[in-house]
């Protein structure tokens, strides 16, 4: 068995091992200690620095800057085809039972008037 392999084994036990509270404070710690932060100016290409960034932030820090993005982007003029790309990118992941459900609730705000 590897050195690697035998201290992550140490470390889970070490965890379980603990009170529940310590070891999410210990946790959490260590989680902040490591998270990717707030994105830097991208020297080189946009997309490619955001990847980058998205590739180590925390479930809580994507969610937080997808929604702060979309805010101002629903303010910025797209224009059709902009919004129709930008629309094309977030529904290119769900599946095809899903992309139509979405679609069908995106349908439903329209007619209705109400987001």
């Amino acid at each position: 068995m590897s050195e690697r392999l035998i201290k992550v084994q140490q470390l889970v036990k070490a965890v379980y091992d603990a009170d529940p509270t310590d070891a999410v404070v210990v946790m959490g710690v260590i989680l902040e200690e490591w998270r990717a932060g707030v994105p830097l100016v991208a020297f080189v290409d946009d997309e490619d620095e955001a990847a980058s960034w998205a590739a180590l932030a925390t479930f809580d820090e994507l969610r937080a800057y997808f929604i702060a993005a979309g805010r101002q982007l629903a303010e910025y003029p797209l224009g059709r085809k902009g919004a129709s790309r930008l629309a094309k990118r977030m529904l290119a992941e769900l599946s095809p039972e899903d992309r139509v459900a979405a679609l069908l609730e995106l349908q439903d705000i329209q007619t209705s008037g109400t987001a």
